[in-house]
């Protein structure tokens, strides 16, 4: 009867165990309009693709700018565009705001894709 009991707590126990998501922490955007550009410097002006630049929306979604719509996986601070037009596309998140765009070889593309979305604009 002991034993018994020793295996089904053990059992019950191990529902509440969370296990670690390969590749990082299950994330989510902030929702709102991304603006992709090549950027720009001192002496360079930035260089706009709006064709590159999406909204994101609820449930881990964003629209294109055709108006066609996708989804994507944020893990830690790695984004992949999983499904709709940008299908493939990956990032590296440089903090909250900045997304920049990686090669099929994890290298930068030189794209940078920044978050517009709601300012707050208390005194």
């Amino acid at each position: 009867m002991k034993r018994a009991l020793i295996l089904a707590v053990g059992v019950l126990g191990l529902g509440g165990v969370a296990q670690a998501v390969p590749g990082g922490q299950l994330m989510v955007l902030p929702k709102g309009g991304w603006t992709c550009e090549i950027p720009g410097d001192a002496a360079v002006t930035p260089v706009a693709k709006p064709e590159l630049s999406f909204e994101t929306i609820a449930d881990s979604s964003y629209v294109a700018p055709d108006g066609s719509r996708g989804s994507y996986l944020r893990l830690a601070d790695r984004l992949t565009l999983t499904s709709g037009v940008f299908s493939g596309r990956r990032f590296l998140m440089d903090g909250e705001e900045i997304l920049r765009e990686l090669g099929t070889d994890d290298t930068p593309t030189g794209l940078r894709c920044v978050h517009a979305g709601p300012l707050s604009l208390t005194v």
